[in-house]
């Protein structure tokens, strides 16, 4: 060995060192004292604000200004750092596994919209560490000093650095996801685990750094310089950390900090749910839409929902959010990594290229200067013009403006008439202009064999028209789910119709473009190749990433580049088809997981939110360029954002009753049979198990590296436990517990887990060395949801440490309950008796307890599983679940608790979490009226409800009333808008979706009022008044004859009246006619009005469907039964109330009915004044008496003249007869 490596060899000895001497304190104490001052700095507003000034210097100090840059410039300089990675890769190829993770999360990270400072600084730094390796490429000894060869010494080092690589890109996606006010109320932790992962790349780069200076030959001065210049670097690193906070983080801290600080702010409901309300989610969450319908009731059950998913995010730890997301992640980064691997970035020539230079071509070739030579290129605003242009020369000098035959058909789209539609085929950015960049990316875009000319009327014809198909399949899928709706299986019912409330509306408003274009059989025929490749292509996509769109970057993950007008609807259509099959299964064969159906609704609000980022851009650039924002979102990319814009609007009630969706809403049936013959595989569909597959499952968990170096008391508690927990008298008290303890420090340990009922908790303890030698275990225990409720818990551990036994209470004052967990089989644990028993006689309880295990123990080996066991222990189930659903509603008596906790320790975990699943799922049917409150009493509608008409209207939102009488027929004023009893509504028995269904029934059911209304007042639903006049009082031969003959005397005596009526006749028939046309579609015996002579064989007045009486106003119209045949369903209030509902002639007791009131009279002289109290209620009160009255003096009056004129005919043929007599005297 030379003096020069000989020296260099000892220069490094030290340098290793003083570099394990860092990696023991340096960081940890640089970042501690980084902490102190952030704390510091935080501890009060006006404190912070001098801070600042007082910080300022230091952020602008070399190496911090430095950093600053390296992270505005974090982009720019990766190109540089990978290519010199795959040079050196090529030269090491052990180092590739490093390089490869580098970069795919690169990659994964560019793929996010929502990239923050102190993440990119992350990457920063990972960007840093990996750069030392390019070093490798100089000039270096294979083998080094100790005779070690380079691949040897960093072979090791290389495969933790890509796991490292792997880890922190996990922890920056699991903290991308997290909400607003998760991460400012959980900044502490996850800064922690950032810095971490700062320290841990500073600890690389020194490793990097050691092994490559014994290789390189450097000397001792740089070695030194290089160890000072990393740990300068991490603490600068550190120190601007700290400062990268997001605008809208640091104002909701401030108000956490006003509040009380995060310790506080956890403990307080209110305060979180005022912090909720700030923290509300942008976009297309159904909380940002105006509601169809009452939901005081819903609000409070959502907000409480929020709330307790609040706090069990706030619960999870960093570290368990990133176990948590781990399998999401690898997901995505092997989709990324296969696609790197497959190399598909080959470049495909095509001739037509040479079209577009012909194009670009022009004076700006001429132009020297290279700046404006490339701002006139860009001025390519006349492009369009000049494409259409070059393909319409006739017989020019260039034969590529000639079109094969083949392609002949789509000159006719290179037409003025389309610029508009070319143009927004290349202006990616809707600027106007069309760049070289864009034309590039369009014309390398194009599928293999296309000519230029092909792809164009693609984009002009063909994609408009394949986006009007897949709009209309986005309502054709939601009418098949809903037509599942009766086949949904009770545990199912609510997870779906939640499902619906969330993904239907961001769904069916982009659905719902204002410009559809019908399919054309031979268009669609010229690119039906393409369409149906692109769709497997994106379909592939989203099965890589199992259809959960958690991010844009997956989004974009699966489908590429581009714009996301270019394949939003293909994109809704793929994940509702993939949610249907969901659905399908829910309807029969498998009971859902409760996130199932979550994350998929999630995943179209995930998707229709990039459709929302896409708005403000192209509305500002629609403002520069002078235009209407509103009449060009109309057009633009076929108007799918005009809705999306107008979201608030477009969803108001009276706007959805009166748009064009009806035509899109259909209601059909499915039998049992058709779903059962489309099931797909659930292995193949669903994303979460089953409950009876695990619901609550406990995670598999093993002895960490920290745990492998634990030593003592610490040591001797790590592993897994399981055990019982008494109060007072009672043993059990609660269900078996399991959980596995981990070491956190030199004395302190933690556990996560779950209860038998899927409850989250942790437990953090110490231990502490009594004055007797012994070892005593505090610990707290703290739920998730109720994290002021911790309890403390002290014990000892046994002397073979296989158990541990003490006292547990809410206070160190009150720590008076026996709690006892073992490492032992739960089996054995399910024998044991209790504390108290110990206590009392020790010899007597260890006799119990090993009788009665080895008496359980020969009975599982002698009858094995026989079904006798399976019958027992399904007895004791269904037992225990009885007792345990009585205890939550109504409460037990003294024995049945004993009995209950009897039962209760008699079950192992896994029994005890399997009888909590079948429980659960026991609870989870609830009827969908339920979601819905009623406006009179505010109490939940259970069972039928109406709906009022005009103040659902008038208030945008469904005003919902329970059945009730007093509810039914109340006065009270909503929010400005007053209901009255005489209101017209709507009588609901049936599942309605309101966001769905409820405008159209509206729109319907005022169609049907109006009619009736129209009628009534010209004489219509009045039972006929018969008449016995003197001449026409039947003999009594008459009653003996044939109605049909009494019928055909009757009308030839009023034929025989002369001909003076014919012209009343001519106008009631009039009349009529008139009356038809207006009577929106009733009908012909509803149109017999006044005096008009009914046609042959129709009654004047509609029969109850029920009873076949002739209805009266007020009576029931069906809306559903329209679409079962041409003559309305009516039923009289009597039978509907008596019967609960109609079951006749293809009408079912689940329709919906308007309920028709008799209409408001105009006013009158007839009948004295009516003083009005001052009182609202009185007044219309005596209001609507005044109006009864006008109409029963009006129906007398009618009644009357109708008396009178039949009395003047009979006058009138009387004297007819008389006068020859007369005449001849």
């Amino acid at each position: 060995m030379s003096g020069r490596f000989r020296d260099t060899y000892q220069a490094i000895q030290d340098a290793q060192i003083r570099f394990e001497a860092s990696r023991s304190g340096r960081a940890v104490q640089l970042m501690n004292k980084t902490d102190n001052l952030y704390n510091s700095v935080q501890s009060g507003f006006d404190t912070a604000r001098s801070a600042v000034v007082t910080i300022q210097p230091l952020n602008e100090s070399n190496a911090v200004k430095a950093l600053r840059d390296g992270i505005n410039t974090f982009v720019e300089g990766l190109p540089r750092v990978l290519d010199a990675l795959e040079i050196v890769a090529n030269i090491h190829p052990f180092i590739k596994v490093a390089v490869e993770a580098f970069r795919v999360v690169v990659e994964l990270d560019l793929k996010r919209r929502d990239n923050e400072k102190k993440i990119t600084l992350l990457f920063v730094e990972m960007k840093g560490m990996m750069d030392d390796l390019t070093q490798l490429d100089r000039r270096y000894e294979n083998v080094g000093p100790d005779g070690i060869t380079i691949e040897a010494r960093l072979h090791e080092l290389i495969n933790r650095t890509a796991e490292d690589i792997k880890d922190c890109a996990n922890a920056c996606d699991a903290y991308s996801k997290k909400r607003l006010l998760v991460k400012a109320l959980k900044s502490s932790s996850w800064n922690d685990k950032f810095k971490s992962f700062l320290a841990l790349f500073t600890e690389r780069r020194k490793a990097f750094m050691f092994a490559m200076t014994m290789h390189i030959g450097a000397g001792i001065d740089e070695a030194n310089r290089k160890l000072n210049s990393i740990d300068t670097r991490l603490n600068a690193v550190l120190e601007l950390f700290v400062t990268l906070i997001p605008a809208d983080q640091q104002r909701l801290s401030e108000v956490i900090d006003r509040k009380g600080g995060p310790d506080v702010v956890v403990q307080e409901s209110d305060v979180l749910v005022s912090l909720l309300q700030l923290d509300s989610r942008p976009g297309f969450s159904v909380s940002t839409l105006p509601d169809m319908h009452n939901t005081s009731k819903r609000a409070g059950a959502d907000m409480q929902e929020k709330l307790n998913t609040l706090r069990e995010e706030l619960f999870e730890d960093a570290d368990t959010a990133m176990q948590r997301n781990q399998e999401t992640f690898q997901r995505k980064y092997d989709v990324l990594r296969k696609k790197f691997m497959q190399d598909v970035q080959g470049v495909v020539s095509h001739e037509s290229d040479r079209i577009i230079l012909s194009v670009l071509s022009g004076p700006h070739d001429r132009i020297r200067d290279r700046d404006i030579h490339e701002l006139w290129k860009d001025m390519a605003r006349h492009f369009v013009l000049a494409l259409c242009d070059y393909y319409s020369q006739e017989g020019g000098h260039n034969s590529a403006s000639h079109p094969s035959d083949e392609d002949s058909w789509a000159l006719k789209y290179l037409d003025v008439k389309y610029i508009s539609d070319i143009q927004e085929a290349f202006d990616e950015d809707g600027s106007g202009f069309v760049t070289i960049a864009e034309v590039n990316r369009f014309t390398s875009s194009r599928p293999q064999g296309w000519s230029l000319l092909r792809w164009i009327a693609y984009w002009v014809a063909g994609w408009r028209m394949v986006t009007t198909y897949y709009g209309e399949q986005i309502f054709n899928i939601f009418n098949d789910m809903f037509a599942l709706r009766p086949h949904i299986r009770p545990e199912n019912y609510n997870l779906i119709v939640e499902y619906w409330r969330t993904a239907w509306r961001p769904a069916a408003t982009i659905a719902a473009s204002p410009i559809n274009l019908p399919v054309q059989d031979e268009l669609w025929s010229r690119f039906e190749g393409y369409i149906l490749a692109e769709e497997q292509r994106l379909k592939d996509g989203l099965e890589a990433v199992h259809y959960d769109i958690d991010t844009a970057g997956t989004l974009y993950l699966a489908t590429g580049p581009g714009r996301i007008e270019q394949f939003v609807f293909p994109i809704l259509v793929l994940l509702l088809r993939r949610h249907l099959e969901i659905i399908r299964l829910g309807c029969h064969r498998v009971i859902l997981h409760r996130d199932e159906l979550y994350n998929a609704s999630q995943s179209i609000l995930n998707v229709m939110d990039l459709v929302l980022e896409r708005i403000p851009p192209l509305e500002l650039l629609f403002k520069q360029q002078r235009l209407d924002p509103e009449q060009r979102f109309a057009d633009f990319a076929l108007g799918m954002f005009h809705y999306v814009r107008q979201r608030g609007t477009f969803w108001a009630l009276r706007a959805r009753a009166y748009s064009n969706m009806h035509r899109t809403i259909k209601h059909s049936f499915v039998s049992p049979e058709d779903i059962e013959q489309s099931l797909a595989d659930p292995r193949d569909v669903l994303n979460y198990p089953t409950p009876t597959e695990g619901l609550f499952s406990m995670p598999e968990e093993h002895l960490s590296d920290t745990d492998s170096n634990a030593e003592g008391p610490v040591k001797a508690i790590l592993g897994r436990w399981y055990g019982f927990l008494g109060q007072d008298d009672v043993w059990p008290a609660y269900p078996m517990f399991s959980f596995f303890v981990h070491a956190v420090g030199e004395r302190s340990f933690r556990a996560r887990s779950i209860s038998a009922r899927g409850a989250p908790y942790a437990i953090d303890g110490e231990y502490e060395n009594r004055p007797d030698s012994a070892v005593e275990y505090t610990f707290r225990w703290t739920y998730g949801r109720y994290p002021n409720s911790t309890t403390l818990y002290r014990g000892q551990l046994t002397a073979d440490g296989q158990s541990m036994f003490g006292v547990w209470g809410a206070s160190t004052d009150e720590l008076l309950h026996d709690f006892y967990f073992t490492r032992l089989s739960p089996e054995l644990l399910t024998t044991r008796p209790s504390p108290a028993e110990f206590r009392r006689n020790k010899i007597r309880a260890l006799w119990e307890y090993a009788i009665s295990t080895i008496r359980k123990q020969v009975q599982q080996r002698t009858t094995g599983v026989s079904w006798d066991r399976i019958k027992d222990y399904i007895e004791r189930r269904n037992r225990f679940l009885d007792l345990c659903q009585r205890n939550e509603e109504s409460g037990l008596l003294v024995e049945e608790r004993r009995v209950l906790h009897e039962y209760m320790g008699g079950f192992t975990f896994d029994e005890v979490s399997c009888c909590f699943v079948l429980m659960q799922l026991r609870q989870r049917p609830a009827t969908q009226s339920q979601l819905y409150a009623c406006n009179a009493c505010g109490q939940n509608i259970d069972g039928a409800h109406y709906t009022c008409i005009p103040c659902s209207f008038d208030r945008g939102i469904s005003t919902d009333l329970c059945d009730k009488p007093g509810c039914r027929d109340a006065t009270f004023d909503d929010n400005g808008v007053l209901h009255l009893p005489s209101h017209d509504m709507l009588k609901i028995r049936g599942f309605v979706f309101h966001d769905r269904d409820l405008p159209g029934l509206l729109k319907d059911g005022q169609s049907i009022i109006t009619g009736v209304s129209g009628l009534a007042l010209r004489g219509a639903f009045r039972p006929p008044v018969v008449e016995q006049e003197p001449e026409l009082i039947a003999s009594p031969a008459d009653e003996t004859r044939p109605f049909d003959e009494r019928e055909k005397r009757t009308t030839e005596e009023e034929n025989s009246r002369g001909t003076q009526d014919v012209g009343v006749f001519e106008s009631a028939a009039s009349l009529s006619a008139s009356t038809r046309r207006v009577s929106l579609d009733y009908p012909a015996q509803m149109l017999a009005i006044g005096d008009a002579p009914p046609e042959d064989g129709i009654e004047l007045t509609p029969t109850c469907v029920s009873c076949h009486r002739y209805v009266e106003l007020p009576f029931y119209v069906c809306i559903d039964c329209e679409e079962i045949g041409p003559e309305k369903i009516h039923i009289c209030m009597d039978c509907d109330e008596r019967y609960g509902g109609i079951s006749v002639e293809g009408h079912a007791p689940s329709h919906t009915l308007v309920r028709c009131r008799p209409p408001p009279v105009p006013e009158s002289p007839i009948g004295p004044p009516v003083d009005l109290p001052q009182p609202v209620e009185e007044r219309l009160r005596a209001l609507e008496a005044q109006v009864v009255s006008y109409s029963e003096q009006f129906t007398a009056i009618n009644e009357r003249m109708v008396k009178m004129e039949r009395l003047l005919e009979t006058m009138s043929s009387t004297l007819s007869r008389l006068a020859p007599e007369g005449g001849g005297a």
